[in-house]
């Protein structure tokens, strides 16, 4: 193959690839340019500023009368048995991620209700791979975590001046 066609294949490919429709993900469309987040530090806070300073939304404090506040009221994990086996060892659990929050638009009086995002997963379990597992353990933790920042983003984004 030879250097033109070798440049023919290439921008036949390209023209393929832009033609279906294939672009990059940019920034997500949201219609509050500023947002306060009030309440408790969560573990989910440090990454949910990351995402909205990167759709060009300002974090700015109480005081400057934001367009839209957001209350971080709390967050837990919690981790149950759900399975167990005839010796009466543990072989799965399920762990949950609950975050509780609640929106005030700059133009309302009053906080809206409580909401809650809440994520599970299953895993199983064994003692004889206990290193593994608690590893896996964390990570699914941290896909939870992610899972609800990403919840969290959507539902900010759908709501309307």
């Amino acid at each position: 193959m030879n250097f033109i066609q070798k440049k023919l294949i290439a921008i036949l490919l390209l023209l393929v690839i832009t033609s279906c429709g294939f672009h990059l993900r940019g920034m997500t469309e949201i219609s509050f340019k500023t947002i306060s987040l009030e309440g408790k530090e969560l573990s989910l806070t440090k990454n949910l500023k990351k995402i909205l300073n990167t759709n060009k939304v300002a974090i700015v404090s109480s005081t400057e009368n934001p367009e839209l506040r957001v209350e971080l009221l709390s967050e837990e994990s919690e981790k149950r048995i759900l399975s167990l086996s005839g010796q009466g060892l543990v072989r799965e659990f399920e762990i949950f991620y609950r975050v509780r929050y609640r929106i005030k638009t700059s133009d309302s009086e009053i906080w809206s209700q409580e909401n809650i995002i809440e994520t599970r997963k299953d895993f199983t379990y064994s003692d004889s791979n206990l290193i593994g597992k608690e590893e896996e353990e964390r990570q699914l933790n941290e896909a939870m975590r992610i899972e609800a920042i990403t919840s969290l983003f959507n539902q900010i984004q759908v709501i309307k001046k």
